[in-house]
């Protein structure tokens, strides 16, 4: 046989925007730290590459009467470069199992589409989060929980850096934990009133938010890296790339969200279906990010 694809034999199975709403939705328990960052749209673009420029700061000076100012050069900087790259999965599939399922032919392609959609979206999360060791700015103790003060600690050092923005924060699952811990024992005033903000992040919460804690609104997630030979855990509180990108300390490049195509064998009698994806991430602005490392 012969390797020829068609149009009749290599289609869409589902359109990448109707993928996109099923992904939000199959995968939000996974998805805290993508909508934080910024994120380049390179579909159309002719390149697989985004470049995230900056301003170049520069001063202004001090006049004498009758003296001409002297020129300045607006200039901008390249801050980061980063390359989309393909991840994907493939299903293999029988007619056999097409036509005996309990779901139904229709039923077990939506699945597949959905599942390797979330697959693909966790392996960007988890490289996001990877990320996070790579802040040169640190607060917490290597062996210890995360405390009250560490987040406190690492709020000043944003504002230290004159990192603007609104703060968030991605906090790993255990040091989720250990923060409501330290504010269920707390004796401080600020935690006495259950009607201030301070006590949100002992209330019931889903889809992966903890709550508020000092206006600083809280993520957690199990995709973080360890430290330390693995004794530690690498958390972040950071500048929201998406509300501020020009403040961003992480960014994505998208060639291609999530999209479904497949292939019919005739000699396997059955249809391969592959859902792929096309990003890259990477540092921006080194100053607009703490990683918190703490007890895992």
């Amino acid at each position: 046989m012969a390797n020829e694809t068609t149009k009749t034999s290599l289609t869409e199975i589902v359109n990448s925007e109707v993928i996109q709403e099923l992904i939000l939705d199959y995968a939000y328990d996974k998805i805290v730290v993508f909508p934080l960052v910024r994120v380049a749209m390179l579909a159309g673009k002719a390149t697989g590459t985004a470049s995230f420029p900056a301003w170049v700061k520069d001063a202004g000076a001090d006049l004498t009467e009758a003296n001409a100012l002297s020129n300045t050069e607006l200039e901008t900087t390249e801050t980061a470069t980063i390359t989309a790259a393909q991840v994907g999965i493939m299903r293999e599939v029988t007619d056999y199992a097409f036509a005996t399922n309990m779901l139904g032919e229709a039923g077990l392609k939506q699945f597949i589409v959905e599942d390797g959609s979330r697959l693909c979206v966790e392996m960007l999360e988890d490289d996001l989060c990877a990320l996070f060791a790579s802040a040169s700015t640190s607060v917490g103790t290597t062996g210890s929980d995360l405390t009250i003060a560490n987040f406190v600690e690492a709020m000043a050092r944003l504002d230290t850096a004159n990192a603007r923005g609104r703060k968030v924060c991605v906090l790993d699952d255990q040091a989720a934990f250990d923060l409501r811990a330290a504010v269920a024992a707390s004796t401080a005033t600020v935690f006495a009133n259950s009607a201030t903000g301070a006590q949100s992040v002992l209330n019931a919460r889903s889809d992966a938010y903890v709550g508020e804690l000092f206006g600083v609104p809280i993520w957690l997630t199990n995709l973080t890296d360890t430290a330390n030979t693995n004794a530690d855990v690498v958390s972040i509180m950071m500048i929201d790339g998406a509300q501020s990108p020009a403040n961003a300390p992480i960014g994505v490049a998208m060639l291609w969200e999530p999209k479904a195509k497949s292939l019919y064998l005739p000699d396997q009698v059955g249809e391969q279906i592959a859902v792929t994806m096309a990003y890259g991430c990477g540092e921006i602005s080194d100053f607009n990010y703490v990683k918190i490392v703490t007890d895992a």
